[in-house]
């Protein structure tokens, strides 16, 4: 395919990192197939399940199961004897947001017709499809990083966290793809095969985790806006956005049917907080297990007041924790290395970071907004430790590129030489 001709990076290369993916995609599967055993909770199979239950229907009723496919009138109380069957297509507790679960329950149902069941064929799909998100990440910030290809790549495909929970069937990988094709081809909006892309991936990474496409938003604005302007006063023009688009989020319940946006969270960290203490259960009332990672986070009250006071716990809790003390599984200890991994980086840049005059504000500050947005909903939400180190994998990739765009290499090398022979 054309889009993977990329500057710097043979086919071949890129081939590896797609076999790397999909070892890594099986390296899920076992672990969740043979380590952790309860299929029932396992994420890589309770969307898997449910697909298959939504592709029987196409056996009695093609017209049904074209219409919740599609998501044609799919609270007609006709579908219900068919969502009492799924464990996961409906919530208990419904907190105004869409479904993400349907998103990723109809994926596995379309694989289903080249798969015939098959879980790892599933796999494949997801790894290529997550592949190409990557790709179009990696693209799009390696014109402004033409002397640090090298450490772009290993943060874009190579973070540890990246390549497992990006490569399994889960919702990572879809986001993955909208996100990396959005980014792509919002720079090239004069076309209109980009706009029809955007407008596409755009729609499936609202369907797929709705905090993700909010927090991209006022990222795409703001750079939109310096790219129709100049790259004068960015301060002043990324605080314009963000005071702009809170204060129309914020007060959205006035002029519109949406529910206040604090509401939502408000009610989400109530939804986690009952399912890390074991208090839900699925759609056949089987209770959900007690979650072995849970924490204890400041109750979120729907103020702006309440949200800003918790704000620096957030913080700390998606970008620090898990703790050395906290790791308890290889999960937790694989994300607490990478915690440390990153921490590492972000101290290396800042020691040897550019004179602030040359530094590329705008894509700091593109990739901040989305990362620190993503950290604050997730944080403010989610008392689950291991829910919060695989929620937050779409933020790494930004976090770790808005720091190489500090990064002065040259000084580094002259310091450190060790450095030499890795990144030259």
């Amino acid at each position: 395919m054309k889009f993977f001709e990329v500057e710097g990076i043979s086919k071949g290369f890129l081939s590896g990192i797609f076999i790397l993916k999909i070892f890594f995609g099986l390296l899920l599967w076992a672990i969740y197939t043979f380590y952790y055993t309860d299929r029932s909770t396992a994420d890589i199979y309770k969307y898997f399940d449910d697909s298959k239950i939504l592709n029987d229907i196409l056996k009695t009723n093609p017209i049904h199961f074209f219409k919740i496919l599609l998501g044609i009138g799919n609270n007609a109380p006709e579908f219900e004897p068919y969502y009492a069957q799924m464990h996961f297509w409906a919530r208990k507790i419904d907190s105004n947001i869409y479904n993400d679960s349907h998103t990723i329950i109809r994926f596995n149902s379309l694989v289903r017709f080249f798969s015939f069941g098959y879980y790892n064929v599933h796999t494949v799909f997801i790894c290529f499809l997550s592949l190409i998100g990557l790709t179009g990440i990696y693209k799009t910030f390696a014109i402004y990083l033409q002397d640090k290809k090298t450490e772009l790549l290993f943060v874009v495909f190579l973070l540890p966290s990246v390549l497992f929970w990006g490569s399994g069937v889960l919702k990572e990988g879809l986001i993955f793809f909208a996100l990396g094709l959005l980014i792509y081809h919002f720079n090239k909006l004069f076309s209109t095969k980009s706009i029809f892309i955007c407008i596409g991936v755009a729609l499936l990474l609202a369907l797929s985790k709705f905090y993700v496409w909010l927090a991209i938003v006022p990222s795409l604005l703001f750079i939109l806006w310096i790219n129709k302007s100049n790259t004068s006063k960015v301060f002043l023009k990324f605080i314009l956005v963000i005071i702009v688009i809170g204060a129309v989020g914020l007060n959205i319940d006035r002029f519109t049917s949406i529910q206040n946006p604090l509401v939502t969270l408000s009610q989400k960290q109530m939804e986690f907080n009952q399912l890390a203490s074991g208090n839900l259960t699925d759609a056949n009332n089987n209770p959900i297990a007690v979650a072995k990672s849970a924490i204890k986070i400041k109750t979120l009250e729907p103020t702006l007041y309440s949200f800003a006071k918790n704000s620096p716990q957030a913080i700390i809790n998606t970008i620090f924790r898990p703790y050395i003390w906290e790791l308890k599984s290889p999960l937790m200890l694989m994300a607490g290395l990478e915690n440390l991994l990153i921490l590492g980086f972000i101290f290396l840049c800042l020691i040897f970071i550019k004179p602030l005059t040359v530094i590329r504000w705008e894509y700091v500050l593109f990739c901040m907004s989305f990362v620190i947005i993503q950290l604050l909903i997730i944080g403010e939400t989610t008392p689950i430790i291991g829910a919060i180190a695989r929620y937050k994998v779409p933020a790494l990739p930004f976090l770790m590129i808005s720091f190489l765009f500090m990064l002065d290499k040259n000084k580094l090398l002259k310091r450190i030489p060790i450095f030499e022979k890795l990144l030259r």
